[in-house]
């Protein structure tokens, strides 16, 4: 708390007794409530819209990139680290490998047990000592304005006897920015609801890095002046997925469950 009679920041009415941020902003005790969340690392209020979940706790960035030493864990030797990341980037390459070929090789399975009769609406895919069950299963979706309609018809109790209301909501990044960027005082309220109704929560993800480029490869690689324009790479292929609105019919590829061996007489 900070006697001063200065402006508050963000609502600019004049307070007798401001409370101060930790970016220096001073502020009354309404907005400090409103728009402000103390960091679970320093302790110093920061704006709800800048603060990061970390561990189930808000935090500010300073503290986020400079963890605590209680959160700290032990950093590996140079030379642990040379190992991992270079078995990590292998790995990556060959699980990547793996998943293709996987999946290249259970389209034409699919296609193949395509061809033959099912049992149990099932195909079983047999050589030698191995096999493969290829089982077929349908999913249902449902056109979310027909089933307004039936909505109507049923009323809203019986409805929701029947079937579950799911709603989900995805920010347009853009737009929202602009919103909340904006200073209009008849929205406002609408704001502050926005970012109290934002949970925001840290994600790390790993992957593996090109130290050397390409374009540096090609350059050294032709010489000088030569006029070579080097095609641009293929871009990978993208699986498509189609999704209906009616009724789909799902494959699945999978080994059957071995069998117990039977008793020799």
């Amino acid at each position: 708390m900070d006697e001063t009679g200065q402006s508050c920041a963000e609502c600019l009415a004049p307070v007798s007794a401001a409370i101060k941020a930790q970016n220096g902003a001073r502020l009354c005790q309404q907005c400090a409530e409103q728009f402000y969340r103390p960091c679970a690392g320093c302790g110093g209020l920061i704006p709800q819209d800048d603060a990061v979940l970390h561990n189930g706790a808000l935090r500010c960035v300073q503290c986020l990139t400079s963890p605590a030493p209680v959160d700290a864990t032990e950093a590996l030797s140079a030379a642990e680290l040379s190992v991992l990341v270079a078995e990590f980037v292998r790995l990556h390459a060959e699980a990547k490998q793996l998943n293709d070929r996987l999946e290249e090789i259970k389209e034409k399975l699919k296609q193949h047990a395509a061809s033959q009769p099912r049992v149990a609406n099932a195909v079983l895919l047999r050589t030698g000592e191995y096999a493969v069950k290829c089982g077929y299963g349908v999913r249902v979706g449902y056109n979310a304005e027909k089933l307004a309609a039936v909505e109507a018809m049923l009323g809203a109790e019986q409805f929701t006897a029947l079937f579950e209301r799911k709603i989900t909501f995805s920010a347009v990044k853009e737009g929202l920015e602009a919103f909340l960027a904006s200073e209009t005082a008849d929205t406002a309220p609408a704001r502050a609801a926005i970012l109290a109704a934002a949970e925001r929560k840290e994600v790390a993800t790993l992957t593996p890095v090109n130290t050397q480029s390409r374009m540096d490869k090609s350059v050294r690689a032709r010489p000088l002046g030569s006029g070579v324009v080097e095609p641009p790479a293929p871009a990978p292929a993208a699986r498509c997925a189609a999704d209906s609105q009616g009724s789909r019919a799902g494959v699945s590829l999978k080994p059957p469950a071995p069998q117990a061996a039977r008793p020799q007489p």
